[in-house]
């Protein structure tokens, strides 16, 4: 099983191209899975880089519906054949950015009746070895809940905060054991670890790759969920990127041991 991050913020190779967005590549044996397109500026030239035919890929998963993880459907959709789509049945929301009052729409339209669309609820198996995870609203602690105020959804009385009903991560079985890779984590990235743990029956994880959404937060807050994480589970090794921010990835190298970026044209065998 091998994963190989296909768009990052950074890039970690010279013939890797870089922007705001996360896409990710999955192999095993006979299936090949893509976890988001980024914003769609990168992805035809860095998987081509990469070695990785949109063509050969069997599933297309997004972890959310904002425009730096579905931004490159069309480029996915005019480059491969017609595979399944799974998402949550809530990517079509709202997901709308307020910037000094202004809305900025940032979110997606997919048309499920156009596309071969294949709903995630609750755990639903995608191969044989990878699973889609919701995050059911109930399971989630507050405390641990990434929820800007500048990111809304419409509602009955004008904007409401967003609640990201549609936030999905994969977990991944390979030869090390479960890995988990995140999209941003807005259901909270302890809460996403507490709910694998509880529908997989361990604490243990031999990899944790993606964005945990602590660049916008605070140190002090922070600080709180990378030390509930790291008490809470044994994950060998921390593989952030994306939103997670920099200044949260020095505050995981100095309490955890095997902590490293993800960045661009990384590739990780599972």
């Amino acid at each position: 099983m091998r994963a190989t991050v296909v768009v990052e913020n950074f890039a970690h190779f010279s013939n890797i191209t870089a922007e705001y967005g996360l896409s990710i590549h999955i192999k095993d044996e006979d299936t090949q899975i893509l976890m988001d397109t980024g914003q769609g500026h990168c992805l035809l030239h860095n998987s081509s880089a990469l070695g990785i035919s949109l063509k050969d890929v069997d599933h297309l998963v997004l972890s959310h519906g904002h425009y730096d993880h579905t931004g490159g459907l069309s480029e996915f959709f005019l480059n491969s054949r017609d595979v399944p789509v799974w998402a949550h049945p809530g990517i079509n929301a709202g997901h709308t950015k307020l910037e000094e009052g202004r809305p900025i729409f940032v979110g997606c339209n997919i048309d499920p009746d156009v596309i071969n669309f294949s709903p995630v609820e609750g755990v639903t198996q995608i191969s044989d070895h990878v699973w889609a995870l919701e995050i059911p609203m109930k399971h989630r602690d507050p405390a641990f809940l990434n929820q800007p105020g500048y990111l809304v959804v419409p509602g009955q009385n004008g904007w409401e905060p967003d609640p990201f009903v549609d936030d999905i991560s994969l977990l991944v079985e390979g030869e090390h054991g479960l890995s988990i890779i995140l999209g941003c984590s807005h259901a909270g990235v302890v809460n996403i670890l507490e709910e694998a743990s509880s529908r997989f029956d361990t604490r243990k994880f031999y990899s944790v790759i993606g964005g945990m959404h602590l660049g916008v937060r605070s140190e002090e807050y922070n600080e709180k969920v990378i030390t509930e994480l790291i008490s809470r589970f044994k994950v060998e090794k921390w593989r952030p990127c994306h939103c997670t921010g920099l200044k949260a990835l020095v505050s995981f190298a100095r309490k955890a041991d095997d902590v490293s970026w993800a960045g661009g044209g990384t590739i990780f065998n599972l």
